[in-house]
């Protein structure tokens, strides 16, 4: 190797050290999204979700607990209240599950359950402020840079 490539090399080595050392510059997927961001992403794994679950019909292939919170987050950061029934038909969970993690939820301070006032049957329930922080957090980490995504080998 000539010594002006060795040089060039340094350089372009000490220029990448430096981008990495500085807080300034960071990669797209270590940015906070904004809150429009995040329900567009939200929104995104929840219709995904249901792609995925029609290629597999009559099997589970979610994982509750999350998929229950990506809806509570949406309703929530859309201002829509969202009944315990309608939070289970929308997650596509069944009741009792949606029961025990919502129990599991409140206990964590993640969520507020209210009595309908007109209708004693029907419990409201939204996330807190906590719980909404929590959930956008989580769909931001959940974003994989793109040079970390598995793409096999076509060849054979």
């Amino acid at each position: 190797m000539e010594s002006e490539d060795r040089s060039k090399l340094e350089a372009i080595a000490t220029l990448l050290l430096d981008m990495l050392r500085s807080d300034t510059v960071k990669p797209a997927y270590e940015r906070t999204p904004s809150a429009e961001q995040l329900i567009a992403m939200a929104k995104a794994k929840i219709s995904a979700r249901r792609r995925r679950q029609e290629l597999f019909p009559g099997i589970q292939v979610a994982d509750p607990a999350w998929d229950l919170l990506l809806e509570l987050y949406v309703n929530s950061v859309e201002g829509r209240q969202i009944s315990v029934t309608g939070l289970g038909l929308g997650a596509n969970v069944p009741g009792a599950t949606v029961l025990r993690w919502l129990s599991l939820f409140q206990e964590a301070g993640l969520i507020v359950r209210e009595p309908d006032s007109l209708d004693r049957r029907r419990i409201w329930v939204r996330l807190t402020a906590l719980g909404v922080d929590r959930v956008a957090k989580g769909i931001a980490a959940s974003e994989i840079p793109p040079s970390a995504i598995y793409r096999p080998s076509l060849a054979a």
